[in-house]
């Protein structure tokens, strides 16, 4: 029984745990330039996680759940109900088949390291896992479970940090733990332009399309309030370059795609913009 319950916390046995950790490996190649490791590790991401996938579906369940925070209790449950509804006709055995597939692959075209990634929220993901799972006896099951929906619409009250949408769990820890010299560098708003970005295959882009549309609006308004800086206004070097940086933007605006060059402009005119701002 013991052996039984341990396994249950086995972090390469927690999908969400799996797609974390390589989502960051992704996106630290992304930040260092790492062409070859981040293809494979997209590779790798796309063949296990793509729409359709089993792990992808089971993916979505750990996602659903976390992304409770805040709702009512009633909510929650009926979310928690529908969610255990749906993982119970998944096929584990596929799912034990493809993790141990991807996992496999992870050793061999990237590192073990990568499991060494820290996440987080792991705690909140072992504590989906077991409730998922229904593995546990009846007594603890309900009390994981209140606990769960008590916790779930506690966090906006509070510090609404312990349990956030899958999606968003990249660049927590990441900078501090893997590219210290990027940690005085990156900004929020970069870290989420860098998440979506490596994440964009999931959903042909359209999350990164419509964060970038939104960002691109606040960014022309800094820019253009600027012009009216003095120091601006008096320097015409300054001043044609802001009118180009403002271009710039328009012309993203239309482009059918972003690929990496233009990431990394949009990363630089999110530097020009913050210095703006200070």
């Amino acid at each position: 029984m013991a052996k039984t319950h341990k396994s249950k916390h086995n972090k390469k046995r927690n999908t969400a745990f799996l797609y974390e950790v390589l989502i960051q490996d992704i996106t630290r190649s992304v930040v260092s330039g790492d062409q070859s490791r981040k293809k494979v590790a997209l590779g790798i991401c796309k063949e296990f996680f793509s729409k359709g996938t089993i792990l992808n579906a089971e993916k979505e369940l750990y996602a659903s759940l976390t992304e409770c925070s805040g709702l009512e209790d009633h909510t929650v449950e009926k979310v928690l109900a529908e969610a255990k509804k749906e993982y119970a006709a998944l096929d584990k055995k596929e799912i034990f088949n493809m993790q141990t597939k991807m996992i496999n692959k992870v050793n061999k075209e990237l590192s073990p390291g990568v499991f060494n990634n820290f996440v987080s929220n792991y705690k909140n993901l072992a504590t989906i896992a077991q409730i998922l799972s229904q593995d546990l006896p009846v007594k603890q099951r309900v009390i994981l479970e209140s606990s769960f929906v008590e916790s779930t619409s506690l966090i906006s009250e509070s510090a609404n940090t312990i349990l956030e949408p899958t999606d968003n769990l990249v660049y927590k820890t990441f900078v501090k733990n893997y590219n210290k010299k990027y940690e005085d560098r990156l900004l929020e708003e970069q870290k989420e332009v860098i998440t979506r970005y490596a994440t964009s295959f999931s959903d042909n882009g359209l999350s990164l399309k419509i964060y970038l549309n939104e960002e691109f609006g606040r960014l022309r308004g800094v820019l253009e309030k600027s012009l009216q800086h003095e120091i601006i206004k008096e320097d015409e070097n300054m001043l044609l370059k802001t009118h180009e940086v403002l271009d710039i933007l328009g012309s993203f605006g239309k482009a059918p795609g972003f690929d990496e060059d233009i990431i990394i402009q949009i990363l630089e005119i999110q530097n020009l913009a913050k210095e703006m701002i200070s």
